[in-house]
């Protein structure tokens, strides 16, 4: 949900879960994480556009490349919950993400800002049309919060913005040599080939 308030879809995993939170009568608080980069961070999604982008490849993204996403900085969503301990007013549903959101299409062109090269082709597809098949890591449609709880009553305020944390995981994926390792890009090439045959 955007807000912390709006309705959820009734079969949402954690629905159940906080349900019972609030029936046990115990004082609770559920955060809601979104996309995670930054140090600390086990995801990858920074890399996806990475492996692409350092090697100079077309960057192919589904639908139109307009939809928002939440992409937040570890360290800032640890600090968030480190407020909750001890604190009275930390009851309820957090949004744990970052206060701006970015689109496919502009996390393409900040990761080769920060990457210092130009944008590289963005070539959008309609996933139906090429079987359908899981090629990009993001869900296909928006998925994007306000952390309105946590600023309102927890005073938080993330540190990182994501070109900061962008370039701190450029330099990380420079460091670990992901650069230089081989990447399977067959799926990339099948989506390529089909919409040049179009």
């Amino acid at each position: 949900p955007l807000i912390e308030t709006d309705a959820v879809k009734a079969d949402a995993g954690h629905v159940g879960v906080e349900e019972a939170l609030a029936a046990s009568g115990l004082p609770w608080a559920s955060f809601r994480p979104q996309y995670i980069s930054g140090y600390g961070s086990n995801k990858d999604c920074e890399e996806w556009f990475f492996d692409r982008i350092a090697r100079g490849r077309p960057v192919p993204i589904p639908g139109s490349g307009d939809l928002m996403c939440s992409i937040s900085n570890a360290e800032d969503l640890g600090a968030m919950m480190c407020l909750a301990v001890g604190n009275p007013k930390a009851r309820g549903i957090f949004n744990c993400v970052h206060n701006k959101g970015i689109t496919h299409d502009g996390m393409v062109r900040l990761c080769a800002k920060v990457m210092a090269v130009d944008c590289p082709p963005i070539v959008h597809y309609n996933p139906s049309e090429v079987g359908g098949k899981k090629a990009f890591l993001f869900r296909p449609v928006h998925f994007y919060a306000q952390p309105v709880a946590a600023t309102s009553l927890l005073g938080w305020a993330p540190k990182w913005n994501l070109e900061e944390t962008l370039a701190q995981r450029w330099e990380l994926y420079k460091e670990l040599g992901r650069d230089k390792k081989d990447i399977d890009f067959s799926l990339d090439d099948e989506i390529l080939a089909h919409c040049e045959a179009k």
